[in-house]
C-alpha cells in the first residue's frame, strides 16, 4: 500500500524541510494543461495523475475520446511511472442524454481507455451537484456499482464526494458506502468536508475530520484491495475564514496549510504502518 499526496507549493516546502521517505507518490491536478510542476515532482517521487494529462477527466462525456491527447498522456504516464489511469463517473455538461445513454457512453469510453493505455482503469465517485440536478443519478450507489462492475474497472473512493452525495440523496453515510462497489476499491481520496451557513455540506478539500480518520482506519482493515491512499488536501475557496486556503499555481506558501499537510500525512502514515508493502 502506497501513500500519495497532491501537489502544492506547500508540499515543495515540506520536501525542503522535512523527512519525506514515507511519501510514495505525488498526484498532479493536470487541469487546464498546466504541467509545469511535473519536472520537479518526478525528480522527487513517482507520479499519479488526476485523470488524463492536461484534461479534466469525466468518462461520461460523449466527446471524451475526441478532446484528449492520449499520446501525450501515455508519455507522461511512462515518465512518471504512473500505475493506472483514472476518471470521474461524471459528465462535464448536461446534454439531454438519459441515464442509460450516459451509461453506454461510459462503457464505450472505458473500452477506449483500456485499449489505448493497456493498464488498469479506476473510476471515481462524484458528489451530487446542486447546479445539475438531473445528473444526480451519477452519484447513486446503484449507478456507480453498475458502471464499475459492468465495465470491469477498479473503484476510486472519494470520501468527501461520498459524504456530500449521501447527504443530498438522503442516505446515511455508512449505508451509502455499504451500497458502493467497495470490494473493488483501489484508491482512497481523503480530505475533509465542511458545513456551509445554509446547512449544506461541501467537499472543499479541507483538513480531514476525526470521522474521516476513523473511516480510513476501518477501510484499511476491511478492504484488502486498496493499493493507494491519497491525501487530496488543498482548499482553494474561502467558505470559512478559519480554513487556510492554498493557491494551486502560486509561488507563495500558506504556513498554516503547510502545517495541516504535515499533520495529516503523519497521521495517515501511522494508520498505514501495518499495511505497507
Amino acid at each position: 500500500m502506497k501513500l500519495c499526496v497532491n501537489y502544492l507549493m506547500e508540499l515543495r516546502k515540506i520536501f525542503e524541510e522535512c523527512e519525506t521517505d514515507y511519501i510514495d507518490y505525488i498526484k498532479l491536478y493536470s487541469i487546464n494543461n498546466d504541467l509545469t510542476p511535473f519536472d520537479w515532482c518526478v525528480s522527487k517521487k513517482d507520479i499519479m495523475f488526476h485523470g488524463q494529462v492536461g484534461e479534466f477527466s469525466n468518462v461520461g462525456d460523449f466527446d471524451f475520446s475526441e478532446t484528449r491527447d492520449f499520446e501525450l498522456t501515455k508519455e507522461y504516464f511512462k515518465r512518471g511511472n504512473t500505475p493506472y489511469v483514472s476518471s470521474h463517473i461524471a459528465r462535464t455538461i448536461e446534454d439531454g442524454r438519459s441515464e442509460e445513454q450516459v451509461f453506454e457512453t461510459i462503457k464505450r469510453n472505458v473500452k477506449i481507455l483500456k485499449y489505448i493505455f493497456n493498464m488498469p482503469v479506476v473510476l471515481e465517485n462524484v458528489p451530487v451537484n446542486s447546479q445539475k440536478p438531473s445528473d444526480a443519478f451519477l452519484s447513486t450507489p446503484e449507478f456507480i456499482t453498475k458502471v464499475v462492475e459492468e465495465c470491469d474497472t477498479g473503484f476510486l473512493f472519494d470520501i468527501g464526494h461520498a459524504r456530500v452525495a449521501a447527504e443530498r440523496l438522503n442516505i446515511l453515510f455508512d449505508e451509502y458506502v455499504a451500497r458502493l462497489p467497495m470490494d473493488r476499491v483501489v484508491e482512497l481520496h481523503l480530505a475533509g468536508c465542511m458545513t456551509l451557513t445554509d446547512g449544506k455540506l461541501v467537499a472543499n478539500h479541507s483538513k480531514m475530520n476525526e470521522e474521516d480518520y476513523e473511516f480510513t482506519k476501518m477501510a484499511l482493515a476491511k478492504y484488502p484491495t486498496i493499493k493507494t491512499v491519497t491525501l487530496e488536501y488543498g482548499p482553494i475557496e474561502k467558505y470559512d475564514l478559519s480554513v487556510p486556503c492554498v493557491e494551486i499555481t502560486a509561488d507563495s506558501v500558506n504556513q498554516e496549510a503547510k502545517a495541516e499537510v504535515i499533520e495529516q500525512l503523519a497521521r495517515l502514515n501511522e494508520l498505514m504502518k501495518d499495511y505497507r508493502n
